[in-house]
């Protein structure tokens, strides 16, 4: 099956001024299958965000290639259908709201895509039920809490019915219950419509949800697999500056003490679960 989104042998470097070109990828190949929810990790500098802005053509591959459905990035006329296809969610989102209602803050896409009015309605109102907040649609956006504007965010995406969303560290200014309601969504949007995600973070616990995790190192693949498979390798993990989930952590350290706990864990309830079967 050909994949929804492909790298091959991709080099990206970033312009200096008066210094060399830094390099952020070297060689890349990535392929994410349609309806896949990809997390990928890596500490600051190691090509995840650069990995985001190359999937819809917000950065053009100095060498190799990156296809969305068979598109090449590197051809522009290739490009509006690409972003068609492939929303973005960032970091802050103060930086993606432009209007000061929150519905029309979501029509500002399917407007600019030239959707009919009833369409964009329609779209707006479903967008908006999505993502639970259709209650605030009057509101104003600077009003709301960081959980609440990001999800704001993710519907004025998902308004332009992209087949991917790529979010790129979407939690990492919210509080825990922020960036709860956000995962919660960027799940239901997975598991529910089949909308492939490209899910780019630095919590592993979030990471720990996805079907699949990559961790990249100094513009490479290191580990590539399910988060059960790649969060057995603490110690290469944390080679690269990164951690395993705290239950996944506090496992593995009663298991080096002798607890005779089966498998890899994941989550808090999945070892409470064990260690109650072992205690009673």
């Amino acid at each position: 099956m050909r994949a929804f989104i492909e790298f091959k042998d991709v080099s990206f470097s970033y312009d200096v001024e008066d210094a060399q070109p830094v390099p952020v990828l070297q060689h890349f190949d990535l392929a994410i299958a349609q309806g896949d929810f990809v997390a990928i990790l890596g500490h600051n500098g190691s090509g995840k965000s650069t990995v985001a802005k190359l999937c819809n053509g917000i950065e053009i591959p100095q060498s190799g290639d990156v296809t969305v459905n068979g598109m090449n990035t590197k051809e522009e006329e290739n490009l509006l259908e690409i972003r068609r296809h492939v929303g973005m969610v960032f970091q802050n989102p103060d930086n993606q709201i432009v209007a000061t209602i929150v519905e029309d803050d979501v029509a500002f896409g399917p407007e600019n895509l030239g959707v009919e009015p009833a369409e964009i309605r329609r779209r707006v109102d479903q967008a908006l039920r999505d993502v639970g907040m259709y209650d605030l649609r009057f509101s104003e956006p600077h009003k709301l809490s960081g959980g609440q504007k990001q999800r704001v965010a993710i519907a004025g995406v998902i308004a332009m019915q992209p087949a991917c969303i790529v979010l790129d560290e979407p939690t990492a200014m919210l509080d825990p219950r922020g960036r709860k309601d956000v995962m919660k969504t960027v799940q239901m949007l997975n598991r529910d419509f089949g909308i492939t995600v490209l899910y780019i973070t630095h919590f592993m616990e979030e990471a720990a949800k996805a079907n699949r995790v990559v961790v990249m190192d100094k513009g490479r693949i290191l580990l590539d697999g399910t988060p059960r498979e790649v969060f057995q390798h603490d110690d290469a993990l944390r080679a690269a500056g990164l951690e395993v989930p705290q239950a996944t952590e506090l496992s593995l350290l009663l298991k080096r003490d002798g607890v005779p706990l089966s498998g890899s864990i994941l989550t808090i309830e999945e070892l409470s679960r064990q260690l109650e079967e072992l205690l009673s």
